[in-house]
């Protein structure tokens, strides 16, 4: 009875260590700074979060069950062979020595093959989980067969690693079983011979066995911990190296904001780079107007949306709302105030409905409005369970216009101050994109809207425009006063009207 409230009681509290961890980490991973994701491997954190975890609850269940009780019979067993001889306990104890001295030599190398095999598992998660995510390209180039033979190589080279370690495994069961075949030996030999000169009387000769019979199993035991701590061990050096990433500081001051937005000079190079992305970048927009950013593929665009957002912290001086440094607001306080809708959307494998209303914010739960300035209701008509369709995982029954307007609906329902699309209609057609432009005001109202796009027309009734390249301001103004101006902004608007009225003409 005793016997099985202890296991009880130390399983159970495994798994609420189990529990716990996993919760930290999720916690913790949930504050990184987004610069961390950027190079960060899916696949390899959910191995460290399933994997390693469960390495670590094995350690603080059956190993510290078996370990303490291995320790208090080799402890007692040990005591007990010194009060009846201490030659002959001397001589088991050289063995164990000996034993010890092994596992010494063998343990770094036990420490090192754990980390190669917990390694060689986020491997594996990480290519598989790209393999399914992508699997849709694999298929249509036609590289499933190299994408198998990639896993088959990743797969072996875990064999590799997990049989190098089982054979030094077994290379420290043999040393233990070893020891205890040379202590029954040496207690046999020097027994008898303590016997026979009356050092030692047979009863107590047959006790020197039955201290040993005990002993075996606790000694088999350590070896196992031994053997499992290592692995642990290599588990827990993972999941540090998480827990050291510092997290994103969650403090600062939480005003109420109105949406005066400032930029000062702003430059900003990401880690690793030597080129900066934006240099020198400065503008000005009031509360409730409409900032249009336009330029190149790689003029920065994205960069300064992402720094206005403090997905990445701008400089100290350089991005003030309401004249305040946003490096002074609480990042949640911050964002709080933007509704965000990007390029390639993220989408949930949820409903439509659920989706659009994910930030949990628009008034009586009513999705019309946006879906109707969105554009997609004629696509839910097309949907056997209309708002109430299941879009698969990132969306993937969705096509990219309709991702993009499901994203563009989703922002314009939360009812957030400050609207930002990110080149948000580069998937639809030009109709489409007309449609949109022209039920936009109605459910904007007076929020300020950012809006990043490669199509002019998305910027044109903006009331300040940007023109970006390679990270500079080459420009900036109205439409009208833009187009009066030689350089990037007149001349793509003559390209882009161009082709449209080609496309009219094809109709």
């Amino acid at each position: 009875m005793l016997s099985f409230t202890a296991r009880h009681q130390l399983i159970c509290a495994s798994r609420v260590v189990e529990e716990r961890l996993k919760a930290d980490l999720v916690q913790h991973v949930s504050r990184l700074p987004i610069s961390w994701f950027d190079t960060a491997r899916t696949g390899d954190l959910l191995s460290r979060l399933t994997q390693d975890v469960e390495l670590l609850r094995f350690l603080v269940g059956p190993c510290l069950m078996y370990g303490g009780s291995s320790l208090i019979f080799l402890s007692v067993g040990i005591y007990l062979m010194f009060s009846l001889s201490l030659l002959v306990a001397l001589a088991a104890l050289l063995a164990f020595v000996v034993l010890l001295v092994g596992m010494a030599v063998l343990m770094p190398k036990l420490q090192k093959c754990s980390q190669e095999v917990q390694e060689a598992i986020g491997d594996i998660s990480q290519r598989g989980q790209e393999s399914f995510s992508g699997i849709r390209v694999l298929l249509a180039f036609g590289r499933a067969e190299e994408e198998s033979a990639g896993m088959r190589e990743l797969s072996e080279r875990y064999l590799e690693h997990n049989l190098r370690l089982a054979k030094l495994r077994a290379l420290v069961n043999l040393f233990i079983h070893s020891a205890r075949d040379v202590v029954l030996m040496l207690v046999g030999i020097l027994g008898a011979i303590e016997v026979i000169a009356g050092n030692l009387t047979p009863g107590e000769m047959f006790t020197y066995f039955a201290l040993l019979g005990v002993m075996i199993w606790p000694l088999i035991a350590s070896g196992w911990i031994l053997a499992s701590f290592h692995r642990a061990y290599a588990a827990a050096d993972r999941i540090e190296a998480i827990f050291a990433v510092e997290v994103e500081s969650a403090e600062g001051e939480c005003p109420t904001l109105q949406g005066h937005l400032e930029v000062r000079e702003l430059s900003f190079t990401y880690m690793g780079q030597s080129q900066p992305a934006l240099e020198g970048v400065s503008f000005e927009l009031p509360e409730g107007k409409k900032l249009g950013l336009v330029g190149p593929v790689g003029s920065g665009k994205t960069t300064l949306l992402s720094l206005i957002l403090r997905l990445y912290d701008p400089p100290p001086g350089s991005i003030f709302i309401d004249g305040v440094d946003v490096l002074d607001i609480a990042p949640s306080s911050l964002r709080a105030r933007f509704a965000f809708a990007a390029q390639d959307p993220f989408l949930f494998s949820d409903t439509i409905g659920n989706n659009i209303d994910f930030a949990g914010e628009g008034e009586g739960g009513d999705a019309q409005a946006a879906v109707f300035a969105a554009n997609l209701e004629e696509d839910l008509e097309g949907f056997a369970e209309g708002i109430e369709t299941m879009v698969g995982e990132r969306g993937v029954t969705l096509s990219g216009g309709q991702k993009q307007r499901l994203s563009l609906a989703r922002a314009l329902h939360s009812g957030r101050q400050t609207l930002i699309l990110d080149d948000t209609l580069s998937a639809v057609d030009h109709s489409t994109e007309t449609r949109i432009l022209d039920r936009l005001p109605e459910v904007r109202g007076d929020r300020s809207m950012l809006v990043s796009s490669h199509r002019l027309s998305a910027v044109q009734d903006s009331d300040l425009i940007v023109v970006l390249e390679k990270g500079r301001v080459s420009a900036i103004g109205k439409h009208s006063e833009l187009l009066e101006r030689p350089g990037y902004y007149a001349t793509a608007w003559q390209r882009q009207s161009e082709e449209q009225a080609l496309e009219g003409g094809a109709d």
